[in-house]
């Protein structure tokens, strides 16, 4: 069903297409909050806030075609707050699963292993980045938006979001040079040692 008919009936008080709507939205609001925050249980609250934003100001949204951005943004300002409270270490294992690649196709255990520590590799250098720089990549990158859309979420031109995703390519591409760096001399000390 579409978003503007679930939000048009969500507005004359009917429960279920908030329902939809939920289940309809939950694993991406679910991700994209893991994304940011970290971790799970402050994901969960960032998600479950969201929601409960988004159930008792559905008569401020104008564009009910618009549920998904508008969403997002509450989101996005809801996960920034958490993470001004919060600063925790994301478990390894944790941000494994959650960046690895879901193929369809079974790939060897040695290429599981590679893509599996290159997510993690890459998981590390996003966590890094400035919380609004990792927003931006998050949803660019992991949720496919546009740097207008992004623009609108949080409350900034499109130029900001230009100008934040270019600055956090530029850290994570000097974070990333430096970790294979590092790892190489691992591996020369492991060769001769």
């Amino acid at each position: 069903m579409k978003d503007e008919i679930l939000v048009r009936q969500l507005k004359e008080g009917k429960r279920e297409a908030f329902d939809l709507l939920y289940e309809k939205y939950k694993n991406l609001a679910i991700h994209t909050a893991y994304l940011i925050t970290g971790n799970l249980p402050d994901s969960e609250d960032v998600v479950q806030e969201t929601f409960v934003k988004a159930y008792l100001h559905i008569d401020e949204l104008k564009k009910e075609s618009g549920f998904k951005p508008w969403m997002l943004q509450i989101l996005v300002r809801t996960a920034y707050r958490s993470g001004q409270k919060k600063s925790r270490e994301i478990p390894d294992e944790e941000l494994v699963l959650a960046v690895r690649d879901n193929n369809v196709s079974s790939p060897s255990l040695l290429q599981q292993i590679v893509r599996e520590e290159e997510a993690e590799i890459i998981s590390r250098a996003v966590r890094n980045l400035p919380i609004k720089q990792r927003a931006a990549v998050i949803l660019y990158y992991y949720n496919g938006l546009s740097v207008e859309e992004i623009g609108k979420i949080e409350g900034c031109r499109a130029g900001t979001v230009k100008s934040r995703l270019h600055t956090a390519r530029q850290a994570l591409k000097k974070s990333l040079l430096q970790l294979s760096y590092h790892s190489g001399e691992d591996n020369d000390e492991q060769r001769t040692g």
